[in-house]
């Protein structure tokens, strides 16, 4: 392996990453870029945050672009990969990332309007994402789908249920994707990240954060840019033999009871 190599394994490879403006996907945006990629952030509505993302990498070195689209839109993202082909080429890294606000409370207590509206933007946002970019990734004959799931999807808590179905939903899809498109040269992965600091998550009381990081057995607060390394590893070559894997970020957490 050349040194070029080693320092920018991703080199001519294009990565989108959804909802990229912030949090984990801002920060897997940054490592991509890293690693030689060119990286489209998608987001919905924070221009200004993605601009920074942007800025941030294009003042390291890299390359990149900003994409306005709901993915939950199947015309958006359509148009939004059509645009990328355009300018670059077909998507060879595809990060499932975009986090959808969804509906707090006890399941037998929610309407199923927002338990069935938690679930639907969860699954379309994949589903429409991953058949925008297929065609070129077949044509190619090779590409990385990464899907963003929680720890929440195996292990839930009072009131989170609406996500922790759409995630475990979610992550079904990516395990059936990856049986289907494994012969097309098409390796589909999960990465699984326990409670994250991040803008969304501030929203819990500093004494639950100070009790997470305390029943971990690193002892360590997770944050975005330790979920960022994993996703990188699974968006290059060294991971060429894992498909249908779950990497759990977890500082260990899903060890304890």
């Amino acid at each position: 392996m050349t040194e070029q190599a080693r320092r920018a394994p991703l080199q001519g490879k294009i990565a989108l990453v959804t909802g990229a403006s912030r949090g984990i996907g801002a920060a897997a945006a940054k490592r991509l870029a890293q690693s030689g990629a060119a990286v489209v952030i998608n987001y919905h509505q924070n221009q200004e945050a993605a601009q920074k993302v942007l800025e941030n990498i294009e003042a390291a070195g890299g390359r990149g672009m900003i994409f306005q689209a709901d993915v939950t839109r199947k015309d958006q993202v359509e148009a939004m990969v059509a645009t990328v082909q355009e300018k670059w080429t077909a998507v060879d890294v595809l990060v499932n990332n975009a986090y959808f606000p969804f509906k707090v409370g006890q399941l037998h207590e929610l309407s199923w309007e927002s338990f069935h509206q938690a679930v639907e933007h969860e699954l379309s946002a994949f589903h429409n994402c991953v058949q925008a970019c297929l065609p070129g990734m077949v044509a190619k004959k090779a590409g990385k789908i990464i899907v963003i799931s929680t720890r929440l999807a195996q292990q839930p808590l009072p009131r989170m249920g609406a996500y922790a179905a759409a995630k475990s939903a979610l992550e079904s899809m990516a395990n059936t994707m990856a049986i289907e498109l494994g012969p097309l040269g098409i390796p589909v992965n999960v990465v699984t990240p326990a409670f994250t600091l991040t803008d969304a998550s501030m929203i819990m009381p500093e004494a639950f954060r100070e009790r997470v990081r305390e029943t971990r057995p690193l002892k360590k607060h997770l944050y975005p840019e330790d979920v960022a390394g994993a996703i990188a590893f699974l968006a290059g070559d060294e991971s060429s033999m894992l498909t249908g894997s779950h990497i759990l970020i977890t500082g260990g957490s899903h060890l304890q009871l």
